[in-house]
C-alpha cells in the first residue's frame, strides 16, 4: 500500500493546544484528543514553540522542541514513554499482580 492511500483518513490538518488536551482534526473530518499531561515536553513549552507544528502525512512535529506525534498512537491511546511512565506503569502493575 503506498502512503498516500495509507495516510489518507489520518492525515492531521489543525492541531490546537486548549483545556489540557492536545486536539488534532484529522482530514477525514474525525477531531482526536489526548491530555496534554502526557506530553511533558509539549506541555512545559512556551505558547510560540507549541504554534511552530509541521503537519505530517501520518502526525504532528513540533520544529522547535524536536519532537512529534504520530497519529496512529494519539488513535489507539499510546502514553509516549517517558521514564515517569514507566515508573506509573510499573506500579499499575504491581497492583494488578
Amino acid at each position: 500500500m503506498n502512503e498516500k492511500v495509507r495516510y489518507a483518513n489520518v492525515r492531521p490538518t489543525a492541531v490546537m493546544i486548549d483545556d489540557g488536551k492536545l486536539w488534532v482534526t484529522l482530514k477525514d473530518g474525525r477531531v482526536i484528543a489526548t491530555p496534554l499531561d502526557w506530553y511533558p515536553w509539549l506541555a512545559q513549552a512556551t505558547l510560540e514553540q507549541q504554534k511552530n507544528i509541521e503537519l505530517l502525512p501520518d502526525g504532528v512535529y513540533w520544529n522547535d522542541l524536536d519532537e512529534g506525534l504520530e497519529v496512529e498512537g494519539m488513535l489507539r491511546g499510546i502514553r509516549p514513554y517517558t521514564p515517569e511512565n514507566n515508573a506509573l506503569r510499573d506500579s499499575e502493575q504491581v497492583k494488578i499482580r
